[in-house]
């Protein structure tokens, strides 16, 4: 199980009696994003810190506060998968978006009020090159502007490249491959990263990574890091064309690490090096208190991997259907977060020790947790207490 890195320490100088200098360790709060539906689905409101019980690593936690969350500052990045494969399979997919997009935005962006802070949002396409359309902003016909440019070409942005291009690995990866990992990689070490209150990611995607230089295993840390949740609209049927499209020899053990950044899109280029190596794409690190190795990607269900990255991260994933269509995930998401719960707990000695702390969050009522399903993330990174 990957978990979030969020519990740093911060060491205080202190003096004993003598006068000899100690430090002491002060875990930092760590804070969830909860989410509770009852068993049909009905979002649950009302709840306090009393109804739950914390545990790490099966020890239980003090729960310092648990309130509303609806009414933090709210940023909002929309990650849209453009490659020309998926657009020919699926010609109004964009159409679509733009506008749903749109009304969600509209729905969800407040302006200042008083002491809180205006939200905001940001708009990223990708193929194999990834591109930032609109910065974070809370200007609502900046980011309707760059809504419509989805899809469209430029000079260093193209939504397919070469018919035959080589990966690092000296492989060839036809059409040009699709950066999935690293678009969210890059949305959240570059933007979220850097921001306050809570911060969103909503994928439009088939899943389906063939070229990014950051693995899973990788993205999932990073988007923890920033204390981001990760939605994602499911596109499904495109993983097998894209797989043979990037794999004609449908070898297991492909892996597309060399993509890099090409074109102009997020400021400051690239990101050198490999990133950190480990990627199981069913489920985990594989150790309890670090990353498994090994950075291959092998050929999986997108669908899969969107449940890894969005229930480890707290969010969920949703199918594009004609029962379900994109308007109403949008909706669905929007409705959420407006019922979010925000919990923050100060880790004990053990539980903020370095490594991975995963974390069992319940109702205190064992009636009532059979009767309730609790959405967040699964844990979280302790700091080094040296």
């Amino acid at each position: 199980m990957l978990l979030a890195p969020v519990a740093a320490l911060r060491a205080q100088d202190t003096a004993d009696g003598d006068g000899v200098k100690k430090i002491t360790v002060i875990p930092n709060p760590v804070v969830l994003q909860v989410v509770v539906r009852d068993k049909k689905g009905a979002l649950v409101g009302g709840l306090t810190k009393d109804d739950f019980t914390l545990n790490v690593r099966e020890k239980p936690q003090t729960i310092k506060s648990f309130d509303h969350d609806g009414d933090a500052p709210l940023t909002v990045g929309l990650i849209v998968d453009v490659n020309r494969g998926l657009r020919e399979k699926l010609p109004d997919l964009l159409d679509d978006d733009r506008k749903a997009s749109q009304v969600f935005l509209e729905a969800m962006l407040k302006p200042a009020a008083g002491t809180r802070a205006a939200d905001g949002g940001f708009v990223v396409q990708f193929a194999k090159q990834i591109e930032l359309l609109q910065d974070v902003t809370g200007d609502k016909p900046k980011l309707q502007k760059a809504l419509q440019e989805l899809g469209t070409e430029s000079a260093s942005f193209k939504t397919a490249s070469d018919p035959d291009t080589t990966d690092s690995e000296g492989r060839k990866v036809r059409g040009g491959g699709t950066s999935l990992y690293d678009a969210v990689f890059l949305s959240g070490d570059e933007l979220t990263s850097k921001l306050k209150g809570r911060k969103v990611l909503v994928l439009l995607t088939d899943g389906v990574d063939v070229g990014s230089k950051e693995t899973l295993t990788d993205v999932i840390e990073t988007v923890q890091e920033a204390d981001t949740i990760v939605y994602a609209i499911y596109i499904k049927g495109q993983q097998k064309f894209d797989q043979q499209m990037a794999n004609p020899n449908n070898r297991r053990n492909g892996g597309y690490p060399g993509g890099g950044y090409p074109g102009g899109g997020y400021p400051g280029g690239g990101y050198p090096g490999g990133g950190y190596p480990g990627n199981n794409p069913n489920g985990g690190s594989g150790t309890p208190n670090g990353p498994s190795g090994g950075s291959r990607k092998p050929s999986v269900d997108g669908k899969q991997v969107l449940e890894r990255l969005c229930g480890e991260t707290g969010g969920r994933v949703f199918e594009l259907s004609k029962k379900q269509p994109i308007d109403d995930i949008y909706n669905q998401i929007a409705e959420e977060l407006r019922a979010q719960y925000r919990l923050e707990f100060v880790p004990d000695e053990a539980a903020a020790r370095y490594g991975l702390h995963p974390i069992d969050l319940e109702m205190r009522d064992a009636e009532k947790n059979k009767r309730m399903d609790i959405q967040t993330r699964s844990g979280y990174y302790g700091g080094d207490t040296k």
